[in-house]
């Protein structure tokens, strides 16, 4: 499973707001946006982070 892929699994299961992962990121919501609709990949620092935030929320 990508990292995309995850991401929205944690948002639909959790309903975690994108806004919010994209504030934790650091990133506007648009760019964050980008990325879940697979059109913009992260920069390395983001995906770092963005591992960590869903860590916390595995199964």
């Amino acid at each position: 499973m990508t990292l995309k892929e995850r991401t929205q699994k944690v948002i639909d299961d959790y309903g975690i707001k994108k806004s919010f992962i994209a504030k934790k990121l650091g990133i506007s919501n648009s760019l964050f946006s980008l990325f879940i609709n697979g059109k913009q990949p992260l920069q390395k620092a983001e995906i770092l982070k963005l591992e960590d935030l869903i860590s916390i929320y595995k199964h």
